[in-house]
């Protein structure tokens, strides 16, 4: 099987249109607070604290894992990444993809989240744009003069369960969002080797070199 995409090739290309995509869709949403989904993040990011302040990466990395493990709805990110190829998955697929994907996007998530090293995160404001799908926006508590975080948004995408359980959907900053992203970079390296159930095998493949290396 020839692959015709990696996902190392992909990630740059996407971000300015997501981007756009993002805006687009955030500033059609009904602008209702949420305070309840507020303070769930706030909890998360007062608890997450003590790790971003390790001053080694390895327990950084380590409490970032715990917190993903916690809060994080892996499952439901990795078949949303699917795309329309979620439906045409093969259990077999599923049960290789799945453990997969939580250790590939986990090890994005700690890459991303150790750029907050050393800082402090506040909520700011919350968008509730249906009642299961809220955003949540936060900033950085006195970040240094002049520092690429001063004007930094990171966004927060919770999904709220029917019986109120809330749960992390996505992470995003300044409109660029990893789930998004992902998606983008998944169904594309899925379409170009041919589509289910080849391009999700190619997928497959391309998860565990990028886990290998």
């Amino acid at each position: 099987m020839q692959m015709t995409t990696t996902l190392r090739r992909l990630g740059v290309a996407h971000r300015l249109g997501v981007a756009i995509i993002v805006s687009a869709v955030l500033s059609a949403a009904p602008a209702l607070a949420d305070q309840e989904v507020e303070d769930y993040i706030q909890a998360i990011l007062d608890e997450a604290e003590p790790f971003l302040d390790a001053p080694d990466q390895e327990t950084q990395f380590d409490g970032i894992r715990q917190l993903v493990d916690k809060y994080v709805d892996m499952r439901r990110i990795g078949l949303f990444t699917l795309g329309k190829y979620a439906r045409r998955i093969t259990p077999e697929q599923k049960q290789e993809y799945l453990p997969l994907f939580k250790e590939y996007a986990t090890g994005v998530y700690q890459d991303s989240l150790s750029t907050y090293a050393g800082e402090k995160l506040r909520v700011t404001t919350s968008i509730d744009r249906s009642e299961r799908d809220i955003i949540v926006n936060s900033e950085i508590i006195d970040p240094e003069p002049g520092s690429q975080l001063a004007t930094m948004v990171v966004h927060w995408r919770i999904y709220r369960s029917r019986d109120g359980d809330l749960t992390i959907m996505d992470v995003g900053a300044d409109g660029i969002w990893l789930a998004i992203e992902q998606l983008e970079q998944f169904t594309s390296v899925i379409a170009n080797n041919g589509g289910p159930p080849a391009g999700i095998d190619a997928l497959i493949v391309d998860l565990k070199e990028q886990l290998a290396e």
